[in-house]
């Protein structure tokens, strides 16, 4: 496990020699799969359909090549898209409609197929995993799985590993022969009949193409300013498209930071694009991904859940691998480290060293968009930037809980908050939303009515004019995730 988790971390500092060297003298071969030809045609049809963009692009022949040849299927990925979700034919047919009326040029119509299609295959073999190998995987029959997988096989080699080349490219990376390693585990977790180690090294799979499209959108962020004005269109509808198949997930992390990611690139004007805006979003989605799933993997191993707490862990370490290029090579090696030695833990079941490598861990990250405080101490620091606050945190004699000051989560998450003396009573104001903690009582009143579901785990007290909550309300109040260790303090989206 240690070997392979280094190399599934694509930290190149941690990688062994001989897995460098085996990727890279294999890196071009194929892999041993039974092609279908089905799949096989489809990845004929796409490099078909490109093929039809040349100096005398005819729009409407691109139009009904796919409507011909992909409309069928990708309204059929469709379907399994949440409702209000971006939908793949709506946004190719819109740009491809718009073309053929001279709305919008070739290039575009070009960049909206291309990386269209590629949505539509990476989202078809998330839905081969899902919904085909899983299945058979659960019912015993291997010979199914393994048949399902090959077609993933097959769509990434035939598709998606040359957007990865790209990135790899652009950032000094190595996912493709990340990727290729992977994808040889996840084929050996099929022979050895392995259900556990299949499911969890399909993340590393799934969360390294996440990282290659937030990549590249970052790449297009970054780049479209730069580019002749009359290129910018084209990049900008790119730079929509590479995003599209991440923007879902990413707005787990942060539905602010997603959103305004998209908005910017919907707008189709590229004056909209600010490149380190969007840089700093995209960071913030995935550092609130890694965030909730290592805070999942404490609560499902504390729960005896260790195969749930393992599937959790790798996708928060492989969110955290997003960083990378991000980082300095020190840090990132050092979070690598930590981050090993974090997914270990869990394996073996250790919550208490899981706790502890997750919290140096997630250090790494936390200067970028987090709080960092500390027992016993008023400086506090807020996405890096150090502030001092009126009171302290504490433990409590009487109870044993950690309790913060009030104002001072209130001014580090950006919300208003008041004492009302006739009443007792604590207001906090966070995005519209009002909640109201009276002191010596658990009760959370929020918007007006008492939280019937959760209430604090021990009463708001007024200590040198201050007002304190326990620690762990801060998580339950205001979505965010908390971790705690000799004394110190994390707090993430």
């Amino acid at each position: 496990m240690r070997k392979w988790l280094s190399m599934a971390m694509s930290f190149s500092l941690l990688v062994s020699s001989l897995f460098v060297l085996a990727s890279a003298a294999g890196a071009a071969s194929k892999f041993n799969i039974a092609e279908d030809p089905e799949i096989a045609a489809r990845v004929q049809a796409f490099a078909d359909i490109k093929a039809l963009f040349t100096d005398n692009t005819d729009l409407k022949e691109v139009q009904a090549y796919y409507v011909s040849k992909f409309q069928t299927e990708t309204k059929r990925i469709d379907a399994t898209i949440k409702a209000d979700d971006p939908k793949i034919d709506e946004n190719i047919t819109f740009v491809l409609n718009n073309a053929v009326k001279g709305d919008l040029n070739v290039n575009q119509a070009k960049q909206a197929v291309d990386k269209g299609l590629q949505w539509y295959f990476f989202f078809a073999l998330r839905d081969l995993i899902s919904n085909t190998v899983r299945p058979a995987l659960n019912q015993g029959d291997y010979a199914a799985a393994t048949k399902g997988f090959d077609k993933v096989v097959q769509i990434y080699e035939g598709v998606l590993q040359s957007t990865v080349t790209k990135r790899d490219a652009s950032y000094g990376l190595d996912m493709v022969g990340i990727l290729k390693g992977t994808i040889e585990q996840l084929q050996q977790d099929l022979a050895d009949k392995n259900v556990n180690d299949f499911n969890i090294h399909r993340q590393v799979l799934d969360k390294l193409l996440i990282k290659t499209y937030a990549l590249a959108t970052n790449t297009y962020a970054s780049s479209i300013a730069t580019k002749p004005a009359a290129d910018q269109p084209a990049a900008v509808t790119e730079g929509y498209f590479l995003y599209l198949p991440v923007y879902t997930y990413l707005r787990g992390g942060s539905v602010e930071d997603a959103n305004d990611v998209l908005d910017a690139f919907a707008s189709g004007d590229a004056g909209q694009i600010d490149g380190n805006r969007i840089k700093l979003a995209l960071q913030r989605t995935m550092i609130g991904k890694v965030s909730e799933y290592v805070n999942n993997a404490f609560v499902k191993l504390a729960a005896g859940d260790l195969q749930g707490a393992r599937g959790y862990a790798m996708e928060g370490t492989m969110f955290l691998s997003t960083q990378e290029p991000f980082f300095t090579k020190e840090a990132y090696a050092a979070a690598a480290s930590y981050a090993q030695q974090f997914v270990e833990a869990v394996d073996q079941a250790n919550l208490q060293a899981a706790e502890a490598a997750g919290f140096q861990m997630l250090k790494y990250i936390v200067p970028v968009d987090g709080i960092e405080l500390a027992i016993g101490d008023k400086t506090y620091r807020v996405d890096g930037q150090a502030h001092t606050a009126v009171s302290e945190p504490y433990i409590s004699k009487e109870t044993g809980r950690t309790l913060v000051p009030v104002r001072l989560i209130a001014d580090a998450i950006g919300a208003e908050v008041s004492y009302d003396g006739n009443t007792s009573t604590v207001r906090i104001v966070k995005d519209g939303a009002t909640t109201e903690l009276k002191v010596g009582s658990s009760t959370i009143v929020q918007n007006g009515k008492t939280n019937e579901t959760v209430a604090l785990d021990q009463p708001v007290v007024i200590k040198d004019d201050s007002s304190f909550i326990p620690l762990r309300a801060v998580a339950e109040l205001f979505g965010k995730g908390v971790f705690y260790d000799k004394g110190n303090i994390i707090i993430l989206r």
